[in-house]
């Protein structure tokens, strides 16, 4: 199949969940995601919460948010649930993994979830291709994707005619490898092949057996994939490349409807992400629980990775959703006419902003 074909195949999916053809995630991709080192899941039960308020707000409707794989820039939400912040605002939230940001996508429109938490490539392809999501918040100005390959590649021009491994088309893995490739010179999509297996986790599996020759790999798997021996090509994120990597994603109706909801959530998750930054004991554990990791090499790495690249306002770069949707236009005419301002809905951070929370939680 022509590559070019592939994007378009997946728009149509999403606009068919959007109007109903396509139904939630499987139970296998709901499932708890597994990690190269060991089995992963989300855990079963959170530690004891930070101290709350004496007067906690009356709790706001449930609601739950997934996430589409085990990566490091997921931690200020994974904190927001350890640390008891969301109690702490007055939500009871759900959160729960839904293998990829394509599969995450659909149980959005489906109305499964109430928001992704998930690359800004994907709420892109959504729109362009009718489904009406809106991101609120958002804190990756650059990719976080390390390229990894086996160690027989030693340069980008090695890449001609190889296999690529990514979890489906059109989200992060593949959007970052395309990114690569396109800034080393190569044709993203005559000069190499794609692989969907649906998780990093089988990225790195896939490796290992020589069906793929490598991918672009998020923090902390690409440690893991370096630990087994693969070589890192380099790094996404220090290229030059203008992308908004993740997104907190929500349904326009669903938005417009909640408002007290949505800024509730936006200060729990801007207070995750400060406890990403600044708390170094409460990230590595948090980080250890959902990844099931304990090698403090890789806890370590992947929170240094991501502290540099963590946008502590959570204003979604209208450059980086500008970049997507260019990527976007070259497979897809719909999206040709996007502008980054029709993909945000920021009403609740700025309300959040203009009340002084950044100042008083930050002490400025």
């Amino acid at each position: 199949m022509d590559q070019r074909l592939r994007p378009a195949l997946l728009l149509g999916m999403l606009l068919a969940a959007c109007t109903g053809g396509a139904g939630g995630s499987t139970a296998s991709e709901r499932s708890a995601p597994p990690v190269p080192a060991a089995p992963a899941a989300p855990p079963a039960s959170a530690p004891a919460a930070r101290a709350a308020p004496a007067a906690p707000e009356p709790l706001a409707q449930t609601v739950t948010v997934a996430y589409p794989s085990i990566a490091g820039s997921f931690l200020p939400l994974w904190l927001a649930a350890d640390e008891g912040l969301f109690a702490r605002y007055g939500l009871d939230v759900d959160i729960t993994y839904i293998a990829s940001g394509t599969t995450s996508m659909q149980s959005l429109i489906a109305g499964d979830v109430q928001f992704v938490l998930t690359s800004a490539a994907e709420p892109v392809a959504a729109y362009a291709a009718g489904a009406p999501v809106q991101i609120v918040l958002g804190w990756s100005p650059t990719p976080s994707a390390i390229f990894v390959v086996d160690p027989r590649i030693t340069s980008p021009e090695q890449l001609r005619g190889e296999t690529l491994g990514i979890t489906r088309f059109g989200a992060q893995p593949h959007v970052a490898a395309r990114l690569a490739l396109q800034k080393w010179g190569l044709d993203p999509e005559t000069d190499v092949q794609y692989l969907q297996l649906g998780g990093t986790p089988q990225i790195v599996a896939a490796m290992q057996s020589g069906v793929v020759v490598g991918g672009a790999l998020a923090p902390p798997t690409n440690v893991r994939a370096r630990q087994l021996g693969f070589r890192e090509l380099g790094d996404v994120g220090q290229m030059g490349v203008a992308y908004q990597g993740n997104g907190v994603v929500g349904l326009q109706p669903y938005v417009d409807g909640n408002p007290e909801v949505v800024r509730r959530l936006v200060r729990a998750l801007l207070e995750g992400i400060k406890l990403s930054l600044t708390d170094d004991a409460a990230a590595r554990a948090t980080l250890a629980r959902y990844t099931r990791l304990e090698d403090p090499e890789l806890l370590d790495e992947t929170i240094a990775h991501y502290r540099p690249v963590t946008q502590r306002d959570g204003y979604p770069s209208p450059q980086g959703l500008q970049a997507i949707i260019n990527d976007l236009a070259e497979t897809d005419p719909r999206a040709r006419t996007l502008q980054p301002a029709q993909l945000v809905n920021l009403a609740a951070l700025q309300q959040v902003e203009a009340e002084g929370f950044l100042r008083q939680l930050y002490g400025e």
